[in-house]
This record gives structure tokens, C-alpha cells and sequence, in this order.
């Protein structure tokens, strides 16, 4: 028996020094989860395009070379081969707005973006969290049935030896079976529960994970509600709307373009008598104005465009008082499990006492085993709920958190 506690004890020794903490699994979830490492990509693509259109003139040089020959009947005052080169500056001087609108919508596609991303960050935080605590639940109802198939175990070997000195019948033996039996298609049911979560969390975070550490989350002050980076997303992606319009908009007000272009010239097989002042180079300087009066397309585009941006206002509003209402409800589930935890302790502590009285009466004859078992079952049940409420409670400060709306390194930095 010593030598198989020895064992033991160097076995969750070396299981606790393999097991993997929860800070650990969420740092590598921030930087190595796909999903978030797509968001990143698609931000990156959205500051390009934001830088694209930063300078509202777009401005653009341009080179150039252009090869022109005439054959068949080519006139005396005709040139037969001609080359040029050119270089062209082209600038906006006034579109009706449209660059601005368009770098702002650009702008602000960006910022709601990076808000996106920090939402969804946050989101798969609470998600490893709850995983990570229901995973711990799942343990401690594996540690439990564990000790209810040694009390089963230790009660059959009993009734057993009772049985084969003929002391009881064949039905106490077969009960002690039955149940021992049960219990242990419980357990098994409960590891593969376990392997389920485990293989998530390894999905989620990008890493191999076995076994899980102990970690209990710092307990909550009174925090304040304060909007989360979703709302700020929704937010920016309603300006962008707005931007939309104002670009289609501009293409109903004048467009006023410089184009300023240099060209150089030479020229092969042609009469230089008829022809003896050919330019070798030349500037060109062109200001064109531009007005549409009239189109079928840009009203019902705007119109399209009004649509949707409040479409969003109206799941911007629902989404607020969704947020703040959640707010209110993870501090009174921290209250309600935190009670929980109290109650749960109490009912453990009258399940073990009922559950010794009832074992001695029954090793003596005073009770049948259908008490015992029945006394067997609640210790084991309350242990399995008190456990819970404990890792529930975790996951209710977790929720207490996040939907504050707090920034979620600041939260993180308060965790071990």
C-alpha cells in the first residue's frame, strides 16, 4: 500500500508539472489561433487600401512610349515613322468630394476592423476560459466516481466474502455489481467528455494539450459599464456608410482634372522640305471640366446606401442595450454563484455526515444496502456540485469581465 501511494503521488507530480495553465493556453490563443491570425491579415489589407487613397488629389506620373509608322500612300506632308516619349502628371483638382469621403470611408473601414478584431479576441478569451473551467469540472466528476467505485469496490468484496460464507444473499452481491458497473461506464463517459474538451482547447489555443493546472482568476471589484469594441466596430462601420453616400454624392458635382504632359519626339522618312519645323519637344497643359446632368444609377444607390447604414444604426441600438443588459446579468449570476458555492458547501457537509452514519449502520446490520447506496449517491452528487459551483463561479468572473466592456489586456493583466 505505501509503495502504491509512492506511485501515486509521483505520478500527479509529474502530471501537475506537465499540465498546462490557463494564461499559457490564452497567450497562445491570441497569437496563434487561425482565426485570429485572419482577422490580422485582413486589417493589414484594409491600412493598405486606407494608405492607397490617402492623398485626396491622387495624384499619378506616368511614362510612356508611343511607335507610329504609315504605310502604303503616305502623303509628301505626312511623316512615315514617328516616336514618342512621354511623361504625364495627372492630379484631381476638384471632384465634388469624393477623395476626402473616400479616405475617410477608407479610414474608418480600418478602425472598425481593428475593433473587430479585438471583439472577436475577446470572445475566444471567454470561450478558452469557459472551456478551460468546464474541462475542470469534468475532472473533478472523473476524482469523485473515482472514490465512489472504491467505496463500491470495498462494499462488494464485503458482501462477497459475506455471500460465499453464505451470510447474505446473491441479490446484495449483484446490487454492489450492478452499480459498480455503472459507475465505471460513467467514468468512462466522463474522459471522453474530458479528451473532447481537451482536443478543443488544443484547437482553439494551437497548442498539445494533456492536462490543465490549477488557477483560480482574481476576485471582481465594482466595475462600470463602459461600451465594448463591438459597439466602437459598429460604430466606425456606420461612418464608413456614411462616407458611401457622400462618395456617390460627388458624382453629381463638377470633376475638375490638371493633366500636364511632356513628349519627345523623333521622327524617320519624311520630306524635311515640306516639312523643316518639327518640334523635337513639347508641353502640354490640359485643365478639363466634367458635369454629369443626368444618370438612372446614383439615386437608387444612395437610396441602397441609406438603407443599409441604418440598418446598422438599428442593430447598433439593439446590440447596446443587449450589452448592457448582459453587463447587469453576469453581476447577478457572480452574486447568485457565489451563494451557490456557500450552499453547495453546506449540503456537502451534511452528505458526508449522513453518508459515515449510514455506512456504520449498514456495516452492522441496521440498514439495508439500498440506504447505503442512496447515502453513497448524495455524498458523491453534493461533492460533484460543490465542485461545479466553484468552476462556475470562475467562468461568472470571467463573463463580469469581459462584459464590461473592458479592454481584455488590461483584464488579462490582473491574472496570474
Amino acid at each position: 500500500m505505501i509503495t502504491f501511494n509512492k506511485i501515486l503521488l509521483i505520478s500527479l507530480i509529474t502530471i501537475s508539472a506537465n499540465a498546462t495553465s490557463l494564461k499559457e493556453i490564452i497567450n497562445s490563443t491570441i497569437e496563434n489561433n487561425e482565426n485570429l491570425q485572419s482577422l490580422k491579415i485582413q486589417n493589414n489589407a484594409l491600412n493598405k487600401t486606407y494608405h492607397s487613397v490617402k492623398n485626396i488629389y491622387n495624384p499619378s506620373i506616368n511614362i510612356g512610349a508611343n511607335y507610329l509608322k504609315l504605310d502604303g500612300d503616305v502623303r509628301n506632308v505626312q511623316i512615315g515613322q514617328t516616336t514618342t516619349a512621354y511623361a504625364k502628371l495627372s492630379i484631381d483638382l476638384y471632384n465634388g468630394g469624393k477623395n476626402t469621403a473616400l479616405k475617410k470611408q477608407k479610414e474608418y473601414e480600418y478602425k472598425s476592423g481593428l475593433n473587430n478584431e479585438l471583439s472577436n479576441t475577446r470572445q475566444t478569451i471567454l470561450q478558452v476560459v469557459t472551456m478551460y473551467f468546464n474541462t475542470k469540472t469534468i475532472l473533478e466528476n472523473i476524482k469523485v466516481l473515482n472514490e465512489k467505485a472504491i467505496a463500491l469496490k470495498a462494499q462488494y468484496d464485503r458482501v462477497k466474502t459475506k455471500y460465499d460464507l453464505r451470510m447474505t444473499t446473491i441479490d446484495e452481491v449483484y446490487k454492489f455489481k450492478s452499480e459498480y458497473e455503472e459507475n465505471q461506464y460513467q467514468i468512462d463517459e466522463l474522459k471522453y467528455q474530458k479528451e473532447v474538451q481537451l482536443q478543443n482547447l488544443s484547437l482553439v489555443s494551437n497548442l498539445d494539450i494533456k492536462s490543465l493546472d490549477d488557477v483560480v482568476l482574481p476576485n471582481t471589484n465594482n466595475l462600470e459599464y463602459s461600451k465594448s469594441t463591438t459597439i466602437k466596430s459598429l460604430e466606425y462601420q456606420i461612418k464608413a456608410q456614411e462616407k458611401s453616400k457622400d462618395i456617390l454624392n460627388a458624382s453629381n458635382m463638377p470633376q475638375i482634372k490638371l493633366q500636364d504632359t511632356y513628349n519627345i519626339y523623333n521622327y524617320d522618312d519624311y520630306n524635311s522640305q515640306a516639312l523643316n519645323d518639327l518640334p523635337e519637344q513639347q508641353n502640354q497643359l490640359m485643365i478639363s471640366l466634367n458635369f454629369k446632368l443626368f444618370d438612372t444609377s446614383t439615386n437608387s444607390k444612395i437610396q441602397s446606401a441609406t438603407l443599409a447604414k441604418n440598418s446598422t444604426i438599428k442593430k447598433l441600438e439593439y446590440l447596446k442595450k443587449q450589452e448592457e443588459m448582459n453587463f447587469k446579468l453576469s453581476k447577478k449570476r457572480l452574486v447568485t454563484n457565489k451563494l451557490k458555492i456557500n450552499s453547495s458547501k453546506s449540503a456537502l457537509k451534511m452528505a458526508n455526515s449522513v453518508y459515515k452514519t449510514v455506512k456504520v449502520k449498514y456495516e452492522n446490520g441496521v440498514v439495508d444496502n439500498i440506504v447505503y447506496l442512496d447515502a453513497l449517491r448524495g455524498k458523491i452528487y453534493n461533492q460533484a456540485m460543490y465542485k461545479q459551483s466553484l468552476n462556475d463561479y470562475e467562468i461568472a468572473k470571467a463573463n463580469y469581465y469581459f462584459n464590461s466592456g473592458k479592454n481584455y489586456k488590461e483584464v488579462l493583466s490582473t491574472w496570474k
